[in-house]
């Protein structure tokens, strides 16, 4: 990997990949991924950029600062202001280095000593947005300077571009189409630049343990004994340390792996080669690095002596990263629930290593049934390496899915790659908006002006807790119901913050002229003289995907085409599926209440509208919820006119989502089962597929779920109600008979933290990790098997446990609550079933 001390002259075509700030250099640093050499290029700031925040107190005022060694110099400088739409003088206050605006708790910060503007602004960001680079973009170095390098479309796609920009000219509610056309233009551009594949690295070490004990990567005291690696350039390596008398067994690595042994005195050399190993890659992949592996490797070979010029990490407040080199952290990036629910489609529920690689690979972690001390050599050889394998391979599957999804996500948000493989989605969406003020000379509002500008004027929310009205959810219609149809809105949300101009500065501007621009249902209005920031960004995006990526794909001459068109397509839903909620988030810095509000009154305002125009149609209603509804047995012809209206008079997109056989709708809203002409059985919100409800429920769970897959009739229905009621009599005599094996009878959980960590509230996975610490060493991302028991802690490991003290009770409780979505939605009584006597007064009501 090449790291630059003196600066190129010229650099070929090379994606900027991330940018960070150098302490000694007192400069931002940009990292350059040349996929031609396959090296990473570090380049120094060149244009002498400085750290700088503002203020709204004049340069006479600020007169105070002028004697402070870190400013540089105080200026009055023009800014706009979208809340006010005027534009205003200010105060830049520069300085030498970025602690002298924040990041410190005493006066050496400035914010700390006035109000100040964008002074929680991580500076590499303020850099890249000043001088309007844009990670996961190629540029070129000539002549010493930064330039971008832009590639030619091809002829379908510029086809493709020309008839969506012509369906913008026809858009219902965008202000300025000239200027929205320009931002869909600019997104195509950049979204079909190449993805060069990435050169990395994975590693993963184990370390000595003593029961009841995880090693401390800070302290560091115990021995590493294996290192393991898998590369993009085939490398296959574990290193391995011999204990002193220790037996080597027989090597049953993967053909291919190179296995190097040190003697146990030789821990230092192991540790300087694998630094030399990680320092030639310039993508290092990890799970749970950041935490572990990497403080751990670091503080190790501080203990050991190792030079820290020879050392490629560097230590943060609590977690180590490259010196030079990008490193992702899959941990971060598999817990992220925007990557979980609509890149992974939640096919993993918890994030250890094991049950995503499971869920996403259908590949495990080794286990040898013992302790990993008692392991032979060779067998923490391959256990090692195999951690590693399947951490590499969680970047490769699908043809580089992850590091594509990662390079795209990073092109969206203007923001470095660790940064988004660390980061929550509410964090992409506000450097994507803060990117946009800067190309604006806008001022970015601080949290404190947006409140006041909704401070009295939210309408009641609906429900406890929340600060403003959801969704509508429409009553269903009880009963089973055959040839139902779901029509869904196609990113309803992301739609109507487009076709009505949602945004912060939009929804309750300051023009006089604008207030007549009501929005449905409640108090506030919409600009009608200028386009939306969010309006804008998240519009366009809708529209791309929507309308073109979705198309191009099926389209695609090439595989790689289709594949990158997929990918882009992937990643733009990541980040539209959360457009809508981050502006309703406390969390988000541009948090306004109002445009949230909004957002949801017109989903609402367009699904009653939808309903009327069924109705007008001859098309029932059975359901609706916040972005679908389910229709009775309607003809194609009604189908389409109903579609046709909406986009007509709302400018959303309605669609055909799912065909059921039939439905079943109780009377609670949001809880419903169906079954599709293939026989897939659907269940709102479906308790029984979770990763922690023991396997007999489970099983119990997918028995009834096959029953109802091959209902065809009514008859058939009442039949399969009959066969059900048999199945959970049969399986409750067993739960009380204690006749279900424990095995079975097992809650499995992960724990995220060491069970030391939890001092206030103790969960019942917790409890029982403390008892198994008695018998072997917890760590963080442990799966813990457990069951429940008649006396105290209420809970024991499976290890532990007898079936005489298995609480029947509760598990009975479980598998009500479990299959309660099914039993209720069919009008069966759980107690009658189970052989309960039957109950009267409320419960008998709740029950029926």
């Amino acid at each position: 990997m090449l790291v630059q001390e003196t600066q190129l002259k010229t650099l070929g075509p090379s994606l900027l990949v991330s940018a960070t700030y150098d302490n000694q250099k007192q400069a931002a640093v940009l990292k350059f991924y040349n996929p031609e050499s396959q090296k990473l290029i570090l380049w120094a700031d060149e244009i002498g950029h400085k750290p700088y925040c503002y203020s709204k107190l004049n340069p006479e005022e600020l007169g105070f600062l002028s004697s402070r060694k870190d400013i540089i110099k105080i200026e009055s400088i023009k800014r706009k202001d979208f809340l006010k739409d005027k534009e205003y003088e200010i105060s830049k206050i520069t300085v030498t280095d970025p602690l002298a605006i924040g990041g410190t708790q005493t006066d050496k910060s400035i914010r700390n000593i006035i109000e100040t503007w964008e002074s929680d602004i991580k500076y590499y960001e303020n850099y890249l947005y000043d001088r309007g680079l844009i990670v996961g973009k190629f540029y070129e170095i000539k002549d010493g300077k930064i330039v971008p390098h832009d590639f030619e479309m091809s002829e379908e796609v510029s086809l493709a571009m020309k008839s969506l920009l012509l369906d913008v000219n026809t858009t219902k509610g965008i202000v300025n189409t000239k200027e929205f056309q320009e931002y869909i233009t600019q997104w195509a551009e950049l979204l079909n630049q190449p993805i060069p594949a990435m050169k990395r690295i994975s590693f993963d070490i184990e370390v000595e343990s003593e029961i009841g004990r995880i090693p401390d990567p800070k302290i560091a005291e115990k021995r590493v004994t294996a290192i393991g690696f898998e590369g993009t350039d085939a490398l296959k390596q574990i290193f391995i340390l011999r204990k002193d008398g220790s037996n080597d067994g027989k090597n049953e690595l993967p053909e291919g792996v190179k296995a190097t042994f040190y003697a146990q005195s030789d821990e230092k050399k192991m540790i300087e080669d694998a630094f030399k190993l990680i320092a030639e890659y310039p993508f290092v992949i990890t799970f749970n690095g950041d935490d572990f592996d990497m403080p751990y490797l670091y503080n190790r070979a501080e203990r050991l002596g190792i030079k820290n010029s020879e050392n490629p990490l560097y230590m943060m407040r609590d977690s180590a990263t490259l010196k030079q080199g990008v490193h992702i952290d899959l941990y971060r990036t598999m817990s992220n629930r925007s990557f979980q629910i609509y890149a992974f489609s939640h096919k993993y529920t918890d994030f250890s290593l094991n049950s995503v690689s499971k869920a996403l690979l259908n590949e495990s972690k080794l286990n040898y049934g013992v302790e990993l001390d008692q392991l032979t050599n060779y067998q923490l050889a391959s256990y090692c390496y195999n951690d590693a394998r399947i951490t590499y391979k969680l970047t490769s599957f699908n043809n580089d899915l992850l590091m594509n999804l990662l390079v795209v996500i990073s092109r969206i948000a203007r923001m470095p790659i660790d940064d988004i493989a660390r980061m929550g989605v509410s964090q992409w969406i506000r450097s994507l908006l803060y990117y946009e003020h800067r190309q604006r000379n806008a001022l970015i509002p601080r949290r404190e002006e947006l409140d006041s500008k909704s401070q009295g004027v939210m309408n009641d929310a609906v429900i406890k807790d929340k600060k403003y009205r959801g969704g509508l959810v429409v009553e269903p219609t009880e009963g089973i119901h055959f040839d139902v149809t779901v029509m869904d809105f196609a990113s309803l949300y992301p739609s109507i913050i487009k076709v009505r101009n949602l945004s912060y500065e939009t929804v309750r501007c300051v023009h006089e002229e604008c207030k007549s621009n009501k929005i449905p249902d409640t108090n506030h209005w919409v600009c009608t003289k200028y386009n939306g920031l969010t309006s804008m960004l998240i519009g366009s995006l809708r529209d791309l995907r929507v309308n073109y990526y979705k198309s191009l794909a099926k389209k695609a001459k090439t595989l790689e085409q289709k594949e990158q068109y997929t990918v882009v397509s992937q990643a733009l839903k990541v980040i539209l599926n959360a457009s809508y909620g981050v502006m309703g988030a406390e969390i988000f810095p541009l948090y306004f209440l109002p445009a949230a509000e909004a957002t949801t009154a017109v989903g609402r305002y367009i699904i009653m509208e939808t309903i009327k125009k069924c109705k007008e149609n001859g098309v029932e209603v059975l359901y609706g919820d916040t972005d679908s509804l389910f229709v009775k047995n309607p003809t194609a012809e009604q189908i389409h006119k109903v579609i046709e209206d909406t986009k007509t008079e709302q400018g959303v997109d309605l669609e055909i989502d799912k065909e059921y056989r039939y439905v079943v709708l109780s009377g609670r809203k949001k809880n419903y089962l169906g079954v599709t002409k293939e026989g897939k059985v659907d269940v709102k919100g479906l308790t029984g597929k979770k990763s922690h409800t023991p396997p007999f429920i489970r099983t119990l769970f997918f028995e009834v779920l096959n029953v109802l897959s091959g209902v065809q009739t009514a008859q058939d229905f009442e039949n399969a109600k009959k066969q059900i009621s048999q199945k959970i009599s049969e399986c409750a005599i067993k739960v009380k008979e204690k006749k279900i094996p424990i095995s079975e009878l097992a809650f499995n959980v992960m724990i995220s933290k060491a069970p030391s960590e939890y001092d206030k509230t103790i969960p019942q996975h917790i409890r029982a990790a403390k008892l198994l610490e008695q018998q072997r060493e917890i760590k963080r991302g442990d799966i813990i098997s457990y069951v429940k028991i008649l006396n105290k802690p209420g809970v024991k490991p499976v290890e532990m446990a007898r079936p005489d003290e298995i609480d029947s009770e509760k598990y009975m409780e479980f598998m009500e609550s479990t299959l309660d979505q099914i039993t209720s939605s069919m009008d069966l009584d759980f107690d009658s079933m189970v052989g309960k006597p039957k109950q009267t007064g409320l419960d008998q009501f709740f029950w029926n």
